[in-house]
């Protein structure tokens, strides 16, 4: 595995997602926030079982390797990637949604996703895997900055809109920042993933994104915000599971290989999306 990343790094992690939640929570009142049950109920669909699924059909497809194929199974079975938020804004995407669904399907993870990769692949053994340390961790980094935006737009109306548009602004400058800097940690080893394993991880988040928009239903909002966040893998869980269980090498960096495509391609996919509109109601 590749060393943890500098401290510099996660506290600019740290800063994004503060201030990145923090204009979120400016924007609307908790008491008018609203998702539908069967939209949840999709969403979990899609996450925990169509996912996996199509995790292993593109693994047979694409006659991968045991290796690679144990890596490429970890990253369907673990949902919940927090940088989906910073996409859905950039799609124009239902970001009241997005910040619930990232959240539901961060903690569900930690408990689902070992569950699942035994149930698939018993070999790998999924076990250690510091539960209570990255729940308490996800609530910390989540809770405090939903509930500070709130008490500030239930106080100081008058600053509101202004501060939201700075937090907004500077949580798009530090994922630039971000971005940056973490592609010096990160190296996508094509050499070793092959022609396939480089095909099977592009197709499997171009099809995520096919899923997610079939099952987002009819709002133009919620569509674009299930297909980022299907797409989207939560890559931190991946590594909790990976550093606490013997995987190969080729596991390892498959794991972060799909990492340095989901930036790239979800980039591209929500600056597409944000061209959309929705779709004007007949009078």
């Amino acid at each position: 595995m590749p060393d943890s990343l500098p401290a510099y790094v996660k506290i600019i992690i740290f800063l994004f997602l503060f201030t990145f939640l923090f204009s979120v929570a400016l924007e609307k009142p908790i008491e008018d926030i609203t998702i539908k049950s069967s939209l949840m109920r999709r969403s979990l669909l899609a996450n925990f079982i169509l996912i996996p699924i199509l995790g292993m059909f593109l693994i047979w497809l694409f006659r991968l390797p045991l290796d690679i194929s144990m890596g490429f199974l970890i990253v369907a079975a673990a949902p919940g990637g927090l940088m989906a938020l910073h996409f859905a804004r950039i799609a124009k995407g239902n970001l009241i949604y997005a910040v619930g669904l990232v959240f539901l399907l961060s903690l569900l993870s930690v408990l689902i996703t070992p569950i699942l990769i035994n149930l698939i692949y018993p070999s790998i053994g999924v076990t250690n895997v510091p539960v209570l340390q990255i729940v308490s961790r996800l609530l910390l980094l989540i809770i405090p900055p939903l509930l500070l935006g709130q008490l500030i737009q239930n106080t100081l109306h008058a600053i509101v809109p202004k501060l939201q548009k700075v937090t907004s602004l500077l949580s798009i400058a530090l994922f630039i920042t971000l971005t940056i800097l973490t592609s010096k940690f990160k190296t996508l080893d094509t050499q070793i993933l092959g022609w396939n394993g480089l095909a099977a991880l592009i197709t499997f988040i171009m099809v995520a994104w096919i899923i997610g928009w079939l099952l987002g239903g009819t709002d133009i909002a919620n569509r674009k915000v299930l297909a980022i966040s299907t797409s989207m893998r939560n890559v931190a869980i991946c590594l909790a599971i990976a550093s606490s269980n013997t995987l190969t090498q080729e596991a390892e960096l498959t794991i972060i290989g799909f990492s340095q495509l989901l930036v790239p391609m979800n980039l591209v996919f929500a600056i597409f999306m944000s061209r959309i509109k929705p779709t004007p109601s007949l009078p």
